[in-house]
């Protein structure tokens, strides 16, 4: 009996092997199978910063000092070890972040010139062609997210159209996006802002 042949024999066997990232990316479905397995962790206060300056092109800026402690941060000092467990002030603090982050960028994305925005190259805000606006969305969930699949982009065009469809049944709705101060007659703007938020507080964006 040859116990090193046995874990050759064994570690070379289709029940150990675990399929790779090729796999998941031509088999949507087979992604959604090995979504649950592994290690997930929240991000670290510093790395959610630098996450925010790489989609956005700035840091948020905010989670330093005492908010960085309530996010799980360390100072070397007074706490020594990461919190590992999500709290209440952990969901409150990712709430405030993406509100924060999309009211800053969106309405800004789109008054900078198209090839120049990082966020919204291929749609202006008034457009109500499916394609492009099915397209931008595409657009979001690969530069937020860093992946997208039809049926994740399916659900967040249908938030897009239903807060449009919440927007359109309201009477005297401003004209104006008073966050962003932009002009938004159709309110495109905010519904894309709320888009962003979403994205923002997803699993993908805040773990990993």
């Amino acid at each position: 009996f040859n116990f090193k042949s046995v874990f050759k024999d064994w570690i070379l066997s289709e029940f150990y092997r675990a399929d790779g990232p090729a796999t998941a990316i031509r088999d949507p479905k087979r992604r959604a199978e090995l979504d649950d397995i592994g290690l997930v962790r929240m991000l670290a206060p510093e790395q959610v910063e630098r996450k925010i300056e790489a989609v956005f092109g700035e840091r948020w800026g905010r989670l330093n000092d005492q908010m960085a402690k309530l996010y799980g941060g360390i100072d070397s000092k007074e706490v020594t070890e990461r919190a590992t467990d999500p709290s209440g002030a952990m969901g409150a603090i990712q709430r405030i972040l993406s509100n924060d982050v999309a009211s800053k960028h969106v309405a800004r994305d789109f008054a900078k010139p198209a090839a120049e925005r990082k966020l919204f190259p291929g749609i202006e805000p008034d457009s109500v062609d499916d394609a492009a606006i099915r397209k931008a969305v595409v657009h979001l969930h690969e530069r937020i997210l860093g992946r997208s699949d039809d049926a994740d982009v399916g659900r967040t065009v249908k938030l897009y159209a239903g807060i449009l469809a919440d927007a359109k049944s309201q009477k005297g709705v401003d004209k104006r996006d008073l966050v962003g101060k932009a002009n938004d007659p159709h309110y495109t703007i905010r519904a894309w802002r709320g888009v962003v938020t979403y994205l923002l507080r997803r699993q993908e964006f805040l773990y990993e």
